[in-house]
């Protein structure tokens, strides 16, 4: 069971140098921990490989202590590639289905699917994502309606910090969902929102403060 909530800044500078960041943070997760880094934290939009990210990833699942859990965002296959990971391997993937045309997005990688925004099950949890500049849209909020977790890798613009973290602290409430939020690159931001919009670093999960929130509410 998921017990505790987890965003993380890489602070190495050099893809080799993040990959092996990221290896020591999997390693360091305990079962119940779901950490989150920001999109595409290791590379940026430089492409590393096909190879270069399947040897990553089996290290990290290799890293990985059972019940703990990890999510980034690469490039791979051409995508923008969202991956949950546990010591069993993929738990779940999804692929940027809005890209950020002013820094040429989708010339760089290519448009995910729609129907790739959707609720995921790990161990009994709701858990959604939205991946940056997808945060923007409304309507891709309700695909989430039920989630649980909400995961919110970005890569944000740093004149833009109040949208990112209004934007996130308002998923919250609206999905009444813990809205789980790193950023990386430009603006250096992580944060965990509560289902009462209460914000911190690193919290607890409490799947009954959900069902709390809605009755105080009196939300049908």
């Amino acid at each position: 069971m998921i017990s505790n909530l987890i965003a993380y800044n890489l602070n190495s500078i050099g893809a080799i140098n993040r990959a092996s960041e990221l290896c020591s943070l999997a390693g360091s997760l305990d079962s119940g921990d779901l950490a989150l880094c920001s999109e595409l934290c290791v590379s940026g939009y430089e492409s590393l490989g096909g190879e270069f990210e399947r040897d990553l990833e089996r290290n990290l699942i290799s890293s990985l202590k059972n019940g703990a859990y990890l999510g980034f965002s690469r490039i791979y296959n051409g995508y923008n590639e969202f991956i949950c990971l546990s010591s069993k391997g993929a738990e779940f993937k999804q692929n940027k289905y809005k890209l950020f045309k002013p820094n040429n997005e989708d010339k760089i990688t290519l448009k995910g699917n729609l129907n790739d925004i959707k609720i995921h099950h790990i161990n009994g949890v709701k858990i959604g994502v939205l991946i940056c500049f997808e945060l923007r849209f409304i309507e891709l909020w309700t695909r989430l309606m039920g989630a649980e977790i909400i995961l919110v890798p970005a890569m944000w613009g740093k004149g833009r910090k109040r949208d990112y973290m209004v934007l996130c602290e308002a998923l919250a409430l609206q999905n009444r969902a813990y809205v789980v939020a790193c950023s990386d690159m430009d603006l250096k931001f992580r944060s965990i929102f509560t289902p009462s919009g209460k914000r911190g670093e690193n919290m607890k999960f409490d799947i009954n403060l959900i069902d709390k929130f809605k009755n105080w509410i009196n939300y049908g």
